[in-house]
């Protein structure tokens, strides 16, 4: 049976190659390999301040402690992301707050943020989900008008752009993953862009303890040890060098569902607008019969993930209220597996498979 991974990327010769350069350089820990992906993500999206960080939720642990969130502190993330948003904010000791996201799209609701913002509110996160846009304009005027601090969740949304700029460039921060499911890959990984020095040199010393080096050591905020190693950003260096190869390969897999997926009825593709600059990372898609659909997929070799729980049934963070948008998006999405590197001929398998698909009938198997 042939056997379709729904996420698939590669780290080849190029990433071994240079890793074995920085093993030769004994450039280990962190120097000046990480700073030179620093300089090329900065370059790449046009942002002065670019920080890389051990993971896509450090990043976002550290603009939060930047911007002084502390316990009883509140901050607003949407009910539909995956929970290291949340965490993030949690382990500081802040309260997190839900948003519901918008009825069509798996986007944080701006209106939903407004009602919840109150005087204890430190931050608000929206999270670009799967490289579409949120609202930023009127984001910006919330967090603007509220007087908190606004940081783009961009770990999805890698070159994705809207109307007014590159998605994380737009707030105070944004935060990006280098994990496995990403543009581009590490392995593990993440970074911080910012425009403002000021905080940018605070995100420094909180990646290092919070200590200022120089001829002696300084403690200056509290930090933790947030650092990079400089092998994988030998490897980061490598992807980006393939870069456009991973964009054309999303788009192609993207526009091939798009068009394969157009006259079925029982299932839709979440729409991503690719002519106006957003990167479609995922396939994410939408049907009533997500659990017989994924149950017949797996049945014929080809692997799903189902989109993220709503973070409202995390029952440690005690939160009520109703988020209709956000558990209709959990119920009926789901991925097809999709990545910068999947097989044009995993997508076509996985099309076929939906169109031979009996409504009627969920125990149909394909037979090859």
């Amino acid at each position: 049976m042939k056997k379709v991974p729904w996420w698939h990327t590669e780290i080849g010769e190029i990433e071994k190659h240079n890793v074995l350069s920085a093993f030769e350089k004994k450039r280990f820990s962190l120097g000046p390999i990480t700073q030179e992906l620093e300089s090329q993500l900065a370059s790449l999206l046009q942002v002065p301040y670019v920080l890389v960080t051990p993971s896509g939720t450090a990043a976002i642990t550290m603009t939060l402690m930047a911007v002084g969130v502390r316990p009883r502190d509140e901050v607003i993330v949407p009910d539909l992301t995956w929970i290291a948003t949340a965490q993030a904010a949690s382990i500081l000791g802040a309260r997190v707050v839900f948003a519901d996201c918008l009825p069509n799209v798996p986007l944080i609701n701006p209106v939903e943020v407004k009602k919840k913002i109150t005087p204890r509110t430190k931050a608000i996160i929206p999270v670009h989900y799967n490289g579409r846009p949120c609202q930023m304009e009127e984001l910006m005027e919330i967090a603007r008008n509220a007087n908190v601090a606004l940081i783009e969740d961009t770990c999805k949304a890698l070159l994705s752009k809207s109307s007014i700029g590159y998605l994380g460039t737009l707030g105070d921060f944004g935060c990006y993953s280098l994990g496995l499911v990403s543009l581009i890959s590490t392995g593990y990984g993440g970074f911080v862009v910012t425009s403002d020095k000021k905080q940018y040199e605070r995100l420094r010393l909180i990646r290092d303890h919070g200590v200022q080096r120089g001829e002696g050591e300084e403690y200056l905020t509290i930090g933790f040890n947030f650092k990079f190693s400089d092998i994988l950003a030998s490897i980061g260096i490598g992807q980006l060098s393939r870069l456009e190869e991973k964009l054309r390969n999303l788009r192609a897999v993207y526009q091939r569902y798009v068009t394969g997926l157009a006259l079925l009825p029982y299932i839709d593709v979440i729409p991503v607008d690719v002519e106006a600059g957003q990167v479609p990372l995922l396939v994410d898609v939408r049907s009533k019969h997500a659990a017989e659909i994924i149950a017949y997929l797996n049945q014929n070799g080809v692997e799903t993930v189902r989109l993220h729980p709503p973070l409202h049934l995390a029952q440690y963070f005690h939160q009520s209220g109703s988020f209709p948008n956000a558990s209709r998006f959990a119920s009926e999405g789901f991925n097809l597996p999709c990545g910068p590197s999947q097989p044009l001929e995993n997508v076509d398998f996985c099309i076929k498979l939906l169109h031979e698909w009996n409504p009627n009938s969920s125990s149909l198997s394909h037979q090859e």
